[in-house]
């Protein structure tokens, strides 16, 4: 968490922040940002559409979009590269900087309502504001959270921006065990769907401990990476331990092993 974005939230902020929090814990995707995150961060950020977006800079081409209700095939992408791209997704390719930025932050408003970019592309769609979450990506592609409000709304505020800083750690630690599912899956499928004869019948949550003990990691460690506390680990070691009739982290590693074989 960011110390002086921190400072610069409200006590209602914080809350909201919390409750965001509370709302999504427990959603289960293999992607870090399913529709269901995406429209609670609508509703914490006020009135704004919230995008998630991955740009190939190099190819000039924007081949994923996900909004609140799913993926978006925007037909206007390569009209959006022609005459673009955006002030936001030119400023964080030329300085790397991935801090909440706004629009205005970037550009003049006069400048930018002189530029193609909004003529053609923005102003059609109605779209005057635009915050941006930039996120860590490979060389030459960019991740972002976009969120845009409509001409006549007001601006993005520093508390808006303040509220996405705050966030940031948390959009880590879902990046993380988003890619912890994909590396379980691949390795240990029968953990997610079963085999015959084997079925133990797992919560996606133990699936992810015993494939991490499986690793060699201490609970310490799980906790660290899962983003829980040692004792919850300890409990769900209990759970996987009844599952799979076994009585150690080393019995339950072995079960988890020779579904690798």
């Amino acid at each position: 968490m960011s110390a002086g974005a921190a400072r610069q939230l409200e006590q209602a902020d914080v809350e909201a922040a919390l409750a965001f929090l509370a709302d999504v814990h427990d959603l289960q995707s293999d992607e870090p940002y399913p529709p269901e995150l995406i429209a609670r961060l609508g509703d914490l950020v006020r009135g704004a559409h919230v995008v998630y977006r991955e740009n190939d800079l190099r190819g000039r081409r924007t081949p994923r979009m996900t909004d609140a209700h799913g993926t978006i095939v925007d037909e206007a992408d390569e009209l959006y590269w022609t005459v673009g791209p955006c002030p936001i997704t030119e400023y964080r390719g030329r300085t790397g900087d991935l801090s909440a930025a706004r629009l205005t932050d970037v550009v003049p408003w006069r400048r930018y309502r002189e530029t193609a970019i909004y003529r053609d592309y923005f102003r059609p769609g109605m779209v005057d504001h635009m915050l941006d979450l930039g996120l860590q990506a490979s060389d030459g592609w960019q991740r972002t959270l976009l969120f845009c409000r409509e001409r006549g709304d007001p601006d993005f505020s520093e508390r808006d921006q303040a509220v996405l800083e705050v966030l940031r750690p948390h959009f880590r630690a879902r990046e993380a065990r988003a890619d912890l599912r994909r590396r379980l899956m691949d390795t240990t499928p029968w953990l997610r769907f079963g085999t015959p004869g084997v079925d133990p019948g797992l919560t996606p949550r133990e699936r992810e401990i015993v494939f991490l003990v499986a690793a060699g990691k201490t609970n310490a460690q799980i906790a660290a990476e899962l983003w829980v506390t040692p004792s919850t680990v300890k409990k769900h070691l209990e759970n996987v331990y009844q599952k799979l009739g076994v009585s150690s982290r080393a019995a339950a590693a072995t079960i988890l092993r020779s579904g690798w074989s």
